[in-house]
């Protein structure tokens, strides 16, 4: 009798506890069912962005040797034909030339000036020619000292104008050519990497290091080695 009251209790136990359970199958509609089959197909899956740098490789159809020559024929030509660097390139060669050239023309004109009146001091001057003129006045009142003076000058600051400029030519010269050899044969990109390394460097001042030279000190130091790949 006590079995079939247990087995009895036992049942009336489960029934309510399964009743207690919802059933979340039921409360699911269709447009639910559809929403999220939709939203499965719709969905793409995720991918990190990857930023790819820019890199640029050798142009082997790139003449350093015309890069040159057109620097040489005329300032700026080769950084035009390089095309790289041009918005501060050629301002800077321009503007340089522009300045030397003025000065030479200033300080050959004035020189001409004041070497006519020495020459007309040491020579006397020759017929009714005009009197020489610097910054609208007339230098005859001017010492004869001074006249040399302003003579050597004028000349040493025109030869160093004219100095100036072969010089500003040729370096715009170089620069094209140094611009085009790399762009014709070297890459450039981040593919470098570099190691840092303790290290220990030795005072010349000590002298040499031997085993019974126990006076020779050490600096310590940084070696940063270069990897290029």
């Amino acid at each position: 009798m006590h079995k079939y009251l247990f087995l009895i209790a036992f049942l009336l136990a489960f029934v309510g506890v399964k009743a207690q359970i919802a059933d979340t199958t039921k409360q699911r509609s269709k447009n639910d069912i559809l929403n999220a089959h939709r939203d499965s197909i719709t969905s793409k899956p995720f991918k990190p962005t990857v930023k790819s740098l820019k890199i640029y490789h050798p142009d082997s159809t790139h003449s350093p040797r015309k890069a040159v020559i057109k620097s040489l024929s005329f300032p700026g030509l080769g950084q035009i034909y390089n095309r790289h660097g041009i918005w501060w390139r050629l301002p800077l060669i321009y503007g340089g030339l522009g300045a030397l050239a003025y000065n030479i023309y200033s300080n050959g004109k004035d020189y001409n000036v004041f070497l006519k009146e020495s020459e007309w001091r040491a020579h006397g001057r020759i017929g009714d020619e005009p009197l020489p003129y610097y910054q609208g006045s007339p230098i005859t009142n001017i010492a004869d000292q001074t006249i040399y003076d302003y003579k050597d000058n004028l000349r040493r600051n025109r030869d160093l104008s004219i100095f100036g400029f072969i010089l500003v030519w040729g370096v715009n010269a170089i620069d094209a050519y140094i611009d085009a050899k790399f762009t014709h044969s070297y890459s450039m990109d981040n593919d470098l990497s570099f190691k840092v390394t303790p290290s220990l460097m030795g005072n010349p001042a000590t002298g040499p290091v031997y085993a019974s030279n126990f006076n020779y000190s050490f600096t310590p130091s940084l070696k940063v080695t270069f990897f290029l790949k």
